[in-house]
């Protein structure tokens, strides 16, 4: 998470305009106006805690994205944007369970990012249920593409699902991310045989609710339990417990607290899922 301001600083109008900027590019525009809303649901003397929390998202616009994913793909080894200079073959291909989830979309992305989009590299993408004709063995990359990873289930149950079964040459898998619980990360690590690289990797400090996160004390931690709990009853500190104060532009995870992103009757989130 990021860094907030100091307790008891001003909601002014140079505030409200530094929170709209911060957020370029979300799926629905965050303006003043809801910016607004949303702090209009807290009681006066809890206001300023949520300024903080709000101050505290860390935000990833489509060009951070795009950064991000440049960075990752430069890092992998064997990689080169020359046919003739790869080892083995290479495929990407969207981490999803279903049709239009977030690996789609960041695929998208990645291969912008990348100045891949020309028909001349359309032989290095693929969709999952494609890999198994394709006959990958050891000395080929397969590179699963992704936003964000906060528990791991999604990808230890990918891999013994399906994922493996549609490998049987076992080629090299990596797994590219966005942001990822270190946790996660480690039990993806452990469970399958995926490589995990994760452009951002978080730690216990940014669980809002964790005794390692700073930023904020144990009456404010209570506090926004409190609104949380209003926004989403059954897990008021984000799928997995994660507590994360993380927005992606085209969605806010479930693991980041739900005041972020409830469309409950009792709490709108100012980051709608």
């Amino acid at each position: 998470m990021r860094t907030p301001r100091k307790r008891g600083a001003p909601i002014d109008v140079q505030r409200m305009a530094d929170w709209v900027e911060s957020f370029p590019g979300y799926r629905t525009t965050i303006s003043r106006t809801r910016v607004e809303a949303w702090l209009g649901q807290f009681d006066q003397s809890d206001k300023d805690v949520a300024a903080r929390v709000l101050d505290a998202v860390e935000f990833y616009g489509p060009e951070r994205l795009a950064d991000a994913f440049r960075s990752i793909l430069g890092a992998l080894p064997g990689w080169h944007r020359n046919a003739a200079r790869r080892t083995g073959r290479w495929r990407f291909v969207p981490f999803t369970l279903r049709p239009g989830e977030s690996g789609d979309t960041m695929l998208h992305v990645f291969r912008i990012a990348n100045n891949l989009s020309s028909s001349a590299f359309d032989e290095l993408f693929a969709y999952k249920h494609e890999l198994l004709r394709q006959r990958l063995v050891a000395e080929d990359t397969v590179v699963l593409v992704d936003d964000f990873a906060g528990t791991g289930d999604q990808a230890a149950a990918a891999w013994h699902e399906s994922l493996g079964e549609l490998l049987p040459g076992r080629p090299r898998v990596f797994l590219l991310l966005v942001a990822a619980v270190q946790a996660a990360v480690t039990r993806i690590a452990s469970e399958t045989p995926l490589r995990v690289q994760p452009f951002r990797r978080l730690r216990a400090g940014d669980n809002v609710f964790g005794p390692e996160c700073a930023h904020f004390s144990g009456a404010e931690k209570r506090a926004i339990l409190s609104y949380c709990r209003r926004a989403d009853a059954t897990r008021p500190r984000g799928y997995g417990d994660c507590g994360l104060l993380i927005v992606m532009a085209h969605g806010c995870p479930n693991n980041s607290i739900p005041i972020l992103h409830s469309r409950s009757q009792r709490f709108r989130g100012l980051f709608p899922r």
